[in-house]
């Protein structure tokens, strides 16, 4: 399982941690736009998804995203395994932390 663990938002939504450390190759049929969100305040969220959904070739992508604003995301990142993944998250989270001016 994929560890949630170091978020310290409030997660609303989660398909992220059944993933394992196995090839995700084999785990295609989990890899969809919706896996992750996690809000921090009334304004801010991080969200997880895979693009394109079920591609072998794709890649996660994490936003940082203000005032419901997916148009506009005050951050973004990309990775295309679970450990880059995981880096990803630690800046997105240090990034959401400087905004709302968190430890």
């Amino acid at each position: 399982m994929f560890d949630l663990s170091p978020l310290t938002g409030k997660i609303t939504f989660d398909d992220l941690s059944p993933l394992t450390d196995q090839p995700l190759a084999g785990q295609i049929d989990s890899l969809k736009e919706d896996l992750l969100q996690v809000e921090y305040g009334a304004q801010w969220l991080l969200d997880v998804g895979w693009y394109p959904e079920f591609d072998e070739a794709g890649a996660f992508r994490v936003a940082v995203i203000k005032d419901q604003d997916w148009a506009h995301p005050q951050w973004t990142g990309q990775a295309q395994t679970l450990a880059e993944l995981t880096a990803r998250l630690t800046e997105a989270q240090r990034e959401l932390h400087a905004r709302l001016d968190l430890p």
